[in-house]
């Protein structure tokens, strides 16, 4: 029988330090819970609000959704990019009774804004791929 090696545990200087770092550049990460968010995508196009939705179950992400599409009518923003994902991490296979189009975000988050607010919107459309492609879409709300 062989036995394996514990990984080693004890933080080193070095951990340390790079904790330190991180701790006094705390701003530098990204807020996934900002409301009011702003991703410039070129010059002259821009998203007024980022929603990423990775690893959020289905009716949390419909609470975001509707947090996010109610915040957006209310402050007169038009155009929100939901991060949906791709579904590449979903344990759906390992439910036989779970349908895989209904259960990943990136079909069910579509279907949820057009059924719920349907007179709210223009278009949903796919992200560019620089930006999520086919794992993110943009939602454009009517003025």
């Amino acid at each position: 029988m062989v036995t394996k090696k514990k990984p080693s545990t004890k933080i080193t200087k070095q951990d340390q330090k790079d904790w330190q770092d991180f701790i006094k550049n705390i701003k530098s990460v990204e807020d996934k819970d900002l409301k009011d968010q702003k991703l410039i995508v070129n010059n002259n196009f821009f998203f007024d609000i980022k929603i990423d939705l990775h690893g959020f179950k289905v009716k949390d992400a419909f609470e975001k959704v509707s947090e996010s599409i109610d915040l957006a009518i209310n402050t007169k923003k038009r155009k929100i990019l939901f991060i949906t994902g791709k579904g590449l991490h979903s344990n759906y296979e390992a439910d036989p009774y779970a349908s895989k189009d209904l259960r990943l975000l990136k079909y069910a988050i579509p279907e949820f804004i057009k059924n719920e607010y349907r007179d709210k919107i223009v278009s949903i459309n796919e992200a560019p791929q620089k930006y999520g492609g086919d794992g993110a879409i943009i939602v454009f709300l009517k003025k």
